[in-house]
């Protein structure tokens, strides 16, 4: 089965000492537990993915989510990576 990506608009970001979690606009039913995907401090792309979070929250542009397992509404979603198309009619990454 495919892991499945979610697209939404940044709706809060939560930096701590472990990672920053991001909150997208979804049906929260749809998400990971508390609607937070993971973006961990050792990942080795952290700064870029932290910026294109940043600037797609900014911007108020879509940004979608590939975490590295399936989404359960009972854990957290560790981000694999993340993509935003500033051209809606481009084809999508995944």
């Amino acid at each position: 089965m495919a892991i499945a990506s979610k697209v939404g608009k940044v709706s809060r970001l939560y930096v701590n000492r472990g990672n920053t979690s991001i909150r997208l606009d979804i049906d929260t039913k749809a998400g990971p537990a508390n609607g937070y995907f993971k973006l961990r401090l050792d990942h080795p792309n952290y700064n870029a993915l932290y910026s294109l979070a940043l600037s797609a929250a900014i911007n108020r542009f879509p940004l979608r989510i590939r975490p590295v397992r399936d989404i359960v509404s009972t854990e957290s979603a560790e981000i694999e990576y993340m993509v935003v198309d500033w051209d809606p009619n481009q084809d999508d990454a995944e």
